[in-house]
């Protein structure tokens, strides 16, 4: 009987070795189970868009013309900066809101609603048709492969009420509640990409494109749903709070 013992330990064992992902979960539950470590004081990782080549830069420094993960949360978010990238001392915005509709301060701050402010209309900007405050989309996407969300900020020019973006974002509800999954957007995986976009100002921008490309389910994907519902709650307690200083802070 001892020895039929040892032979299924053995056994056991073998097959742990061959399979990471039970070897991964092993070592998580050595130091305290799966949950991920937000940074409290400290910016998430950044996916900037670089507007000549249509190209992500990733958070580690890579390039690339598109990548896949989910939506952990996303906020509008407005900021107004008095003087045009490379002019003057303006550093950060002199107004910023962080959800888009009242203004949380700044050297200008605002009067009011954003919605009713005369720099958040078209018309304002200090050339072409654009408006003054530049209105932005803070997405915190959860990459594939990666374990902590980085920050994609979707500029005007991706936020057309026709554009691919905008029309995710209102549908994603839809979407979920058709496969069966509640409405929640997170458990979409959704593929990211960029195109070039020419304006009658004879300017050009890239513009984000999305695709969806997956919806989880319980019967097939518990374990993703799950660490994708532990990073939220880790998120909204742990970051949000800061989401207000980060878009105050941010550089032009």
């Amino acid at each position: 009987m001892a020895k039929k013992k040892t032979a299924k330990k053995k056994k056991e064992i073998a097959v742990k070795s061959n399979n990471p992902l039970a070897a991964a979960g092993e070592i998580n539950g050595m130091f305290g189970g799966e949950g991920i470590q937000i940074p409290v004081d400290a910016p998430l990782p950044a996916i900037s868009i670089m507007r000549e080549s249509a190209q992500f830069e990733m958070s580690d420094g890579s390039y690339s013309r598109e990548f896949t993960g989910h939506i952990v949360y996303w906020h509008n978010a407005n900021q107004y900066y008095s003087a045009a990238f490379g002019e003057g001392d303006s550093l950060v915005p002199d107004c910023s809101s962080a959800d888009g509709i009242s203004p949380d301060g700044g050297k200008f701050a605002q009067n009011g609603p954003c919605r009713t402010c005369e720099l958040n209309k078209f018309g304002s900007a200090k050339e072409g048709d654009g408006k003054a405050c530049q209105n932005t989309i803070r997405m915190y996407v959860l990459v594939d492969g990666e374990v902590i969300p980085s920050v994609l900020k979707a500029p005007p020019s991706s936020l057309g009420k026709k554009d691919s973006l905008m029309r995710w974002l209102t549908s994603a509800p839809n979407i979920a509640a058709k496969a069966g999954v509640g409405t929640k957007y997170q458990p979409i995986r959704v593929k990211f990409s960029l195109r070039k976009k020419d304006f009658t100002s004879g300017m050009s921008a890239s513009v984000i494109e999305t695709e969806t490309v997956k919806v989880l389910t319980m019967d097939t994907d518990s374990d993703k749903l799950n660490q994708l519902a532990r990073l939220y709650r880790n998120f909204m307690s742990n970051y949000m709070p800061r989401v207000q200083k980060d878009v105050s802070a941010e550089s032009a």
